[in-house]
């Protein structure tokens, strides 16, 4: 692995997307039975989402990255169109560039994720059903978005154009065309995730192009069974035939494959592998890599380096379900992951709120324990093992180096707060750690609003903070059992009795 800049230099650069905009409906169930009318499960629907896919998709990975985006793409003039804008705006995206068809209506899939026993457990995805109209944009419709094209660049030139090619019709050769000519006019990049039959030399004249194994075979005619050579020459093709200067083949398991015309004129190939983990989804794992490539070339990245976090943030989007943003964060533990061996779990409590919300929606409970965890011992770990049983999501609050200080008295915390933070990250039964400087985690447990609030057994008849928080939104306290006799202070006095 590279060496990588810090994921805050990525900034908030200007981008825009152009592309197939789609409503993704997910509607979530347990599954306990069969039909009684067909040999088919009965879905009892417990969730109903909506989500923008495609290019939408794109744009929703932009903004969750840290990417002001705006999108060009085309809706129709119906509910599910309304639906759409209105998941963008609740977002915080800009939808004056989705144009609305008077004649098409706004592409739209619904999934089925079943799973059992209430518990989120064995999802899958049981059905999709589509509905769609693939042809190309009408003259009017064209004129409005060539219009809009030139007033977007004319205002300020983005600092990245992403085009996602799903094949609905929006992305013929004239609007390409338009688009690859204002990008250049600007001196703007302009990256192609391609459709998987369309003639490719409609994206002649952009800057890169980031096929899947199966789209590489297809546009190339060489073999993509594993071996550099092979992804080599496919690479060699595109670059050379489309007049781009990269192209970046996303090989599934094996990583991304990245061919590029050097500044001596050579065509070059370098393999980035992926880190071997858990696949849940592939859907949504070419879209971040478009969205990373992007966000990464927009902040002045070097090639290599987009190309090594786009292949780390394509490995965390394939271990979740359904098309699901990736945010700095997750990367961030990845990458921590990746150097020393341990995923660093610490994360901001902006970022869990988000989490939070996710959580809530997906019905899984969350759970929230606090404490020093200054020279980790067995009642610290019976404590976690308790909190993590309680719910579906553990959260620890760990207190910084100045709020051990002043609770605890010179000399503490033994262990600095990012060494603690790393000893618990390597505890499986903990998802997140945030740190808090107070003396107390009020802050943390009321933005967060927990189901469970867990403490030991000592809080018994005693005030525990937050606990009216908790109650007032639905949770509850729960009280655990002390190990005996092993507490932290008493594992220094034993120390300090032995060694004088």
């Amino acid at each position: 692995m590279i060496s990588l800049p810090a994921l805050d230099t990525l900034g908030a650069p200007r981008i825009l997307v152009a592309g197939d905009v789609i409503l993704d409906e997910y509607v979530w169930g347990e599954v306990s039975r069969i039909s009684p009318e067909a040999p088919v499960p009965v879905l009892a629907g417990r969730l109903r989402e909506l989500k923008a896919g495609g290019a939408g998709s794109v744009v929703e990975n932009l903004a969750v990255l840290g990417a002001r985006v705006e999108i060009c793409g085309l809706v129709g003039a119906d509910d599910a169109g309304a639906r759409l804008r209105a998941v963008l705006r609740e977002r915080g995206m800009n939808a004056a560039g989705l144009i609305e068809s008077e004649d098409r209506p706004t592409i739209r899939k619904t999934r089925m994720i079943a799973y059992v026993q209430q518990a989120n457990r064995a999802q899958q995805q049981v059905l999709r059903v589509d509905w769609e109209e693939v042809r190309p944009p009408s003259e009017r419709e064209r004129a409005r978005l060539t219009a809009f094209l030139a007033e977007y660049f004319r205002e300020a030139p983005p600092a990245a154009v992403l085009v996602s090619d799903y094949e609905k019709g929006l992305l013929d050769e004239a609007l390409l065309a338009a688009i690859i000519a204002h990008a250049r006019a600007a001196r703007v990049p302009v990256l192609v995730d391609p459709g998987r039959s369309v003639r490719y030399d409609r994206y002649r004249g952009a800057t890169l192009v980031c096929p899947n194994r199966f789209e590489a075979e297809q546009a190339t005619g060489v073999s993509m069974r594993p071996g550099a050579e092979n992804y080599l020459e496919a690479g060699r093709r595109l670059v050379r035939d489309l007049d781009v200067r990269y192209a970046a083949l996303t090989l599934d398991s094996e990583g991304i494959y990245l061919v590029q015309r050097t500044a001596r004129g050579e065509i070059e190939g370098r393999h980035f592998p992926t880190q071997v983990r858990s696949i849940t989804d592939v859907a949504g794992a070419g879209d971040m890599v478009l969205s990373m490539l992007g966000i990464a070339l927009a902040a002045g990245w070097s090639i290599e380096e987009a190309a090594e976090v786009a292949n780390v943030a394509a490995g965390i989007e394939v271990s979740k379900v359904g098309v699901t943003p990736v945010e700095r964060w997750e990367i961030g533990q990845a990458l921590s992951a990746a150097g020393t061996g341990v995923r660093s779990k610490l994360a901001t409590l902006a970022e869990l709120q988000r989490i939070r919300e996710r959580a809530r929606a997906g019905n899984k409970r969350v759970v929230f324990a606090n404490g020093c965890f200054d020279l980790l011992h067995a009642g610290h770990l019976a404590l976690i093992e308790h909190a993590r049983a309680a719910g579906d999501l553990l959260i620890i609050g760990l207190n910084s180096d100045a709020s051990v200080r002043r609770l605890k008295g010179a000399g503490r915390p033994i262990h600095g707060e990012m060494e603690r933070a790393r000893i618990l990250s390597a505890i499986a039964a903990i998802d997140h750690i945030v740190l808090f400087d107070e003396d107390t985690p009020m802050r943390l447990i009321a933005a967060l609003t927990p189901d469970m609030l867990v403490k030991g057994e000592d809080y018994r008849g005693q005030e525990v903070v937050g606990r009216a928080e908790v109650e007032r939104g639905g949770g509850r306290v729960i009280l655990v059992p002390l190990v005996p006799e092993i507490s932290t202070s008493a594992i220094l006095d034993r120390i300090r009795k032995k060694h004088g």
